[in-house]
């Protein structure tokens, strides 16, 4: 018998016990919240790393800077 029932991200399909850990979980790995934007285009990044490969590939940033 079963007394929990897991709740499942609707992006990613991740099992979370309770539904207050899937809004936590929802804004940290999905969210919005802490933008990084590319000053050159405007495009917006979940976080630092996308941008930061972004920036090497589509502007010509070197990694080392």
């Amino acid at each position: 018998m079963r007394f929990f029932k897991k709740v499942r991200c609707d992006v990613c399909n991740k099992k979370i016990s309770k539904e207050e850990e899937l809004m936590n979980h929802k804004q940290i790995v999905h969210g919005k919240d802490l933008q990084y934007d590319c000053k050159v285009c405007n495009k917006f990044f979940s976080n630092m790393e996308d941008m930061r490969t972004h920036l090497q590939r589509e502007h010509s940033y070197k990694k080392n800077r």
